[in-house]
């Protein structure tokens, strides 16, 4: 992985730890992730997540009222951080196409912060009506928010040769459920199932 995509990486924490400053409750979010990404919204339970984090329920009750609420949380800080991934991305120093490489990099990356962030987006997108109505309004709001600053980063690229030419929004969205879709092979994969590096997943980019 570059030095780049490992700034991503760096940036993308330390967002994190500056929307949720207490160690606990990071502890708590970052367990409650991956619980819920392995068991859904509807089969997960309190316990389970005070379990994975080391906690009694009642402690995890002392910051959250209820599962939905930290689902809610949750979503919130997965929908606001996979916009400023997106941003932070359009900021380094390189051409268009080199950013995304980073980007992607920094998303597909097994340990990343970024793709604990996608992991959440496509849970509450796609598990059943059980959701919490704040996740969903939530999420609903911030939706466009990679887009705005993705698409431009195509445009541009198109505007020097490097990217195919097409709707940029049609290409954006084609790049996110790329995206998407690996987080999705993470979550089911338990073995050491290969998957495609940054090079692959944007060769229908390039031009």
């Amino acid at each position: 992985m570059s030095k780049e995509s490992e700034q991503l990486q760096e940036m993308f924490l330390k967002s994190f730890e500056e929307d949720v400053q207490d160690h606990a409750v990071r502890q708590i979010i970052l367990h409650a992730i991956e619980v819920f990404s392995k068991k859904g919204f509807t089969g997960t339970k309190i316990k389970d997540i005070a379990q994975s984090a080391g906690f009694s329920q009642g402690y995890v009750y002392t910051y959250f009222k209820s599962k939905d609420e930290l689902f809610s949380k949750i979503v919130e800080l997965a929908t606001v951080g996979s916009g400023r991934s997106v941003y932070q991305a359009t900021q380094l120093l390189g051409s268009p196409i080199q950013r995304i490489t980073w980007l992607t990099e920094a998303f597909i990356s097994t340990d990343s912060i970024a793709m604990q962030h996608w992991r959440l987006l496509l849970l509450q997108t796609t598990t059943s009506e059980a959701i919490p109505e704040e996740a969903k309004r939530i999420a609903k709001e911030q939706a466009i928010a990679p887009f705005q600053h993705f698409i431009p980063l195509i445009i541009e690229g198109q505007q020097t040769g490097e990217i195919v030419e097409g709707d940029p929004f049609m290409l954006a969205i084609t790049y996110f459920s790329f995206i998407q879709g690996l987080g999705i092979s993470k979550i089911q994969t338990t073995g050491d199932l290969p998957f495609p590096s940054a090079e692959v997943v944007l060769r229908f980019l390039r031009k």
